[in-house]
């Protein structure tokens, strides 16, 4: 890398120094490709200056290029200015290019795909690098283009950016060129950091290093020639960002380069003020700069209606944020310091740092109306009067190592104190024992403390400085920093600073004793931001639970920070502070045992740097923003929590307006004596969702990653209540014990309408969902449906009724899970290839014991993949979309499924566009082990008129052995019910007919209810059944079905009863009484209406 300091005492002089340097000779004379200059880095004057030359060459060659003037050599084709001086991430430098390089729409979509499957992943947003699909088509799209591209780069991050990976030629004989920097909007990082990054053995890719100097000479001064200058053009690029974020400076405050000069020269004037008098003093400026700009005046404080508000304070932590200046600078002992030649200028050309003397007065006092930095000797004794000339001039305040008294500290005639910091100070006395002095003296310590924005106690005691009676006086107190305090009772803060923004308390021994731990923070309804960290708790003090009352103090917190651990602290709970996003947890935790997030807006709850061997409860409830849970690695965690309640699927205000309005609705309810419809759970007989420690309730299924495979082990130790539904469908209506759970007969017999009560039982879906039964499902039911006639006698009704769906045999355990998800709508996948949909990982479906899916607009199968080996019960309804049932695992080469083994009950109605129970394409029949569905004691379905076949059993199947219930209506296309195929794709169905039939046992088959399947030609195939102990047949519609089950012969007394049309009956094909079918066999049933003769008319047209 050639380094090289041009001579330059102007911004046209670098300009044009920097553009020889990007020249290219047309005849590569002096080229090769070991001496190449295509990247070529500019530090400006010791960092200033950088940003304003770079955007000085952008703009003469974009109008060199414009007039067709470019000199030769300095030809570009397209000139990509990128400015990431304010770094978010690679990414968001992918983005920057991307955009100057115009891809199409399709691929810019892909940056916000990827951004969500980033939050589902829990990937930081600093974090996220290239999209390489975005690379490919880069990549092409400058190959296509066939230029030379000229890239000026602002960068922000701490490490050297290649270019080339973008797609950009910067090796060998190319023409293209790349000028950057890592200065500009008054960052000023050193140049031995920049050497240090760019010369790294990774990512060093600069051939050329180029910084600038003045060729002035020595008894004229540079400082007042060039620094000035420079300055104000950072600070004008600064004032300018401010107002196109539309933050802070965008509404007036702070948006002039005068006001963005004097923050940094302040900030300047800190960060060398220790070295300048060989103190090494700390101002911390990481958490205090905005607090300085504030309280001294730097940015004064907006009033609306004669009150002060929030947004010069917001202003100013924009602009901190807008101007970078390099964090070593703040930092105590840190080898850099800024430029001498501009520390000067600062210390010379700004007057406020000018001091005058006062008759008397031990050291010199700032002028009116400005700042100043004075250092106190070291030998001043502090006292009452140290600081009586300051009484309206002084508003920051540092007191290092200083013993003073409480009833006259030093500081008390400092009437326009905005800013106290003690570190290391000795208090004499308490506030209670000074308390009821002259009235003079109490005045004025309340003047004092009142008007106080700021305070930082440090290694001090606070019995004194933060007692109930000085912080009574605090009224205005925006901000309390507290570290290093022994034995101090926060309990102290109860229903105090009302006013407080920021509370940090760290590094302390603390005790609450003087009120209830639930309402610590009682009164704080501003603070935004807590910190928590390094603490330790009495033993007795009980701070265990303190955090907890949060959720009802603090509605405003946004930030909470507890880093390096919290020792004695059982219990975390913000429940309630619906604004809190960012939440820092890190260190041990070896008391902490429950976790309460409920409410919150936490996109990523990150517990990876935690160590917490005792945390068995979380409660995440109410939170729409989660995306991602990140666990501590395994040995610091437990194997899996006991309690774990999780719900995404509506927002802390959307839970409290609807509790709202059901207690509205509860008054009037109770007036008119009419009940409300029942709020939720499940199917008849299964378990309410509050009876499972483990409640997991999510509107995306990609947060389940967040648990595979951190907590593997749970999932395989116990079983799962699995939901699916559409998110404003849920929850499904509880038909056990509602007005309309059955109709009974004249027998009393219960018995449920296929679809009950349409007006409660259908869900109200959102934009236009209802449209998806226009086609056949509401024909049939709103249409076609007629009313059931009374059922005496031989009378056969003519509606079907079928039995209600039976409850799950067994109820699980409270240590299982029940799990709702919520089905999305696709995105398409573009030219991205996105992966799989969206699904419900496989070791969760596995062990999924009961499965209900219902009102489910988008998906087209159950989310899978998995081969639902602990299924016991399952009912899919009311999913307009739905093609497949099951997503069954895509396996490769030989291998076998086997699916739904232990499945007992399989419940389907109305599924429009379901033709097959799987994708026959993806797991064909011969990868279906034989065994599968072997478990199945009751087979239903209802209007599902596109279903081709239900369960295509192999042909070597002898015996479906535990099916007792067989109920199929409204089926349409229905053609078999169980499609004995050959597994052998040589034999084709001709091949299969040609053989003789055979029979399939069914030995616990008692009842089979068919209506409304003119398709159907049979329910084996081209096998028989066998149902020796076949009890009922209710038939009607089947016009294509010429058998009837053989069954057992010696049934004289105990014949089966068969509801079906006396035509249909008079059709049917039997194989005589040596194959067990025979019409003896059985007594038909025949409607007495069936077919009455109607009345002769004629028809008006």
């Amino acid at each position: 890398m050639r380094t090289e300091v041009i001579k330059a005492n102007s911004i046209a002089e670098a300009t044009e120094r920097i553009l020889e340097e990007l020249k290219e000779d047309p005849a590569n004379t002096s080229r090769s490709i070991g001496s190449r200059n295509n990247v070529i880095y500019f530090d400006g004057w010791d960092g200033l200056g950088a940003s304003t030359v770079l955007r000085a060459v952008a703009q003469r060659l974009t109008a060199m290029a414009s007039s067709d003037e470019a000199p030769a050599g300095l030809k570009f084709d397209q000139i990509i200015h990128i400015d990431c001086s304010k770094w978010e991430s690679r990414r968001s430098l992918q983005r920057a290019v991307a955009e100057q390089l115009e891809l199409p729409a399709p691929v810019m979509d892909m940056f916000d795909r990827q951004a969500e499957e980033d939050d589902f992943h829990g990937i930081p947003e600093g974090s996220r690098t290239e999209i390489p699909q975005v690379l490919r088509a880069m990549f092409q799209r400058i190959q296509e283009r066939n230029r030379r591209f000229l890239v000026i780069f602002h960068n922000g991050s701490t490490e050297e950016i290649d270019l080339a990976i973008f797609g950009f030629l910067l090796s060998g004989y190319s023409t293209n060129k790349v000028l950057w920097t890592f200065q500009g909007k008054l960052r000023l990082k050193p140049k031995m950091k920049v050497v240090k990054a760019i010369e790294s053995e990774t990512t060093g890719k600069t051939d050329v290093f180029l910084s600038a100097s003045t060729t002035r000479h020595e008894e004229e001064d540079p400082r007042k020639l060039l620094m000035p200058f420079l300055v104000h053009q950072e600070a004008t690029e600064v004032a300018a960002s401010l107002v196109d974020n539309n933050t802070g400076g965008g509404r007036g405050i702070v948006d002039q380069p005068s006001q963005v000069v004097e923050c940094f020269l302040y900030m300047l004037k800190l960060c060398c003020l220790g070295y300048h008098f060989n103190m090494g003093y700390d101002y911390d400026m990481a958490t205090h700069s905005c607090n300085y700009w504030m309280c001294d005046a730097i940015i004064r404080q907006q009033e609306r209606q004669g009150e002060a508000t929030d947004a010069s304070w917001q202003a100013a932590d924009a602009l901190r944020l807008a101007m970078p200046f390099d964090v070593d600078y703040y930092l105590r002992d840190h080898p850099y310091l800024p430029p001498s030649h501009l520390v000067m200028w600062g210390n010379d050309d700004h007057d406020n740092s000018s001091t005058t003397s006062q008759p008397g007065a031990p050291f010199p006092s700032p002028p009116n109306n400005s700042y100043g930095h004075l250092p106190v000797p070291a030998s001043a004794i502090p006292n009452a009067d140290m600081f009586q000339y300051f009484d309206n001039k002084l508003s920051v305040l540092k007191l290092c190592g200083r013993t003073f008294s409480l009833s006259s500290p030093p500081f008390i005639n400092c009437r326009n104190l905005k800013f106290l910091w003690l570190d290391h100070c000795q208090v004499q006395d308490t506030a209670d024992t000074t308390a009821g002095g002259e009235e003079e003296e109490e005045a004025m310590i309340r003047r004092c403390f009142q008007k106080l924005w700021v305070l930082d106690v440090r290694y001090t005691r606070c019995d004194g400085i933060l007692s109930t009676r000085l912080l009574d006086f605090m009224t205005h107190l925006r901000e309390l920093n507290v570290e290093g305090a022994q034995d101090w009772d926060v309990g102290q803060l109860q229903g105090r600073l009302p006013n407080i923004r920021k509370l940090r308390v760290t590094k302390s021994t603390v005790v609450c004793t003087s009120c209830s731990e639930d309402n610590l923070f009682l009164g704080m309804n501003k603070m935004e931001l807590l910190e928590f960290s390094g603490n330790r708790t009495m033993q007795g003090g009980g701070v265990a639970a303190n955090l907890s009352g949060i959720s009802t103090s603090s509605n405003g917190l946004e930030t909470m920070i507890i880093t390096d651990g919290c020792v004695g602290i059982q219990k975390l709970s913000f429940r309630g502070c619906a604004k809190l996003k960012n939440l820092l947890l890190s260190g041990l935790f070896e008391d902490l045992c429950t976790l309460d997030l409920s409410g919150t807006a936490v996109k990523t709850v990150d517990l990876s740097a935690m160590t917490a061997q005792r945390l068995d409860e979380l409660t995440l409830d109410n939170c729409d923003n989660l995306c991602a849970i990140l666990w501590p690695p395994q040995g610091k965690r437990k194997i899996y929590l006991h309690k774990m309640h999780i719900d995404t699927t509506q927002s802390a205000s959307t839970c409290r307006s609807r509790e709202e309005k059901m207690k509205a609705g509860s008054s009037s309810t109770a007036a008119t004596g009419s009940s409300s419809p029942r709020p939720m759970v499940l199917v008849n007989g299964a378990q309410p969702p509050s009876e499972f420690n483990w409640y997991i309730s999510i509107k995306d299924t990609r947060l389940l990653r967040s648990f595979v495979p951190s907590f593997k082990n749970y999932f395989n130790d116990h079983l799962v209540h699995l939901e699916v539904s559409s998110p404003r469908c849920y929850p499904t209506v509880d038909v056990s014990g509602s007005e309309n759970e059955g109709i009974k007969n004249e027998t009393r017999e219960e018995q449920q309408v296929v679809l009950s009560n349409r007006r409660q039982q259908h869900p109200q879906y959102n934009s236009n969902a209802s449209m998806y039964y226009a086609d056949v499902a509401t024909v049939i039911v709103e249409e076609h449906l007629l009313q059931e006639g009374d059922g005496n006698g031989n009378d056969a009704p003519t509606i079907t009724r079928t039995r209600p769906c039976p409850p799950p045999d067994a109820r699980l355990g409270s240590s299982d899970c029940y799990l709702y998800t919520q089905d999305q709508q696709m995105k398409t996948k573009a030219t991205m290839d996105s992966g799989a949909i969206a699904t419900i990982p496989s070791i969760i479906c596995d062990n999924a014991y009961i499965l209900h899916v219902h009102d489910s607009l988008y998906n087209t199968s159950i989310p899978g993949p998995a081969r639902w080996y602990n299924l016991r019960w399952c009912r899919v309804e009311r999913c307009p979309r739905m093609e497949f049932i099951f997503t069954a695992p895509k396996l490769g080469g030989e291998g076998i499924v086997l699916m739904c083994y232990f499945l007992g009950t399989f419940w389907a109605s109305q599924l429009p566009r379901a033709r097959f129970m799987w994708d026959m394409s993806k797991l064909p029949l011969s990868q279906i082990h034989h065994r599968s569905f072997e478990e199945v004691t009751l087979l239903h379905l209802d209007f599902c008129p596109r279903l081709i076949h239900v369960l295509p059993f192999s042909s070597s199947v002898i015996d479906i052995r535990y099916l007792g219930t067989l109920e199929i209506v409204w089926c349409g296309d229905l053609r078999v019910v169980f499609p004995l195929l050959d597994t052998d794709i040589k034999n084709n169905e001709e091949q299969q007919q040609q053989k003789p039939p055979s029979m399939v046992d069914f030995p616990n088959l008692k009842r089979i209810h068919l209506h409304e399947l003119p398709m159907l030609k049979s329910i084996c195939g081209l096998r028989r059944m066998y149902a020796p102990y076949l009890k009922t047949i209710k038939i009607r519609g089947c016009w294509s079905l010429r058998h009837l089950p053989a069954v057992m012969s010696n049934r004289s007394n105990n014949k089966v009863d068969c509801d079906c049309e006396k035509e249909w009956w008079d059709r049917l094909e039997w194989d005589g009484l040596d194959g067990k079918h025979h019409p003896s066999l059985y007594r038909p049933v025949h409607s007495r209406y069936y077919k009455r003769k109607l009345l002769r008319g004629s028809v008006l047209i």
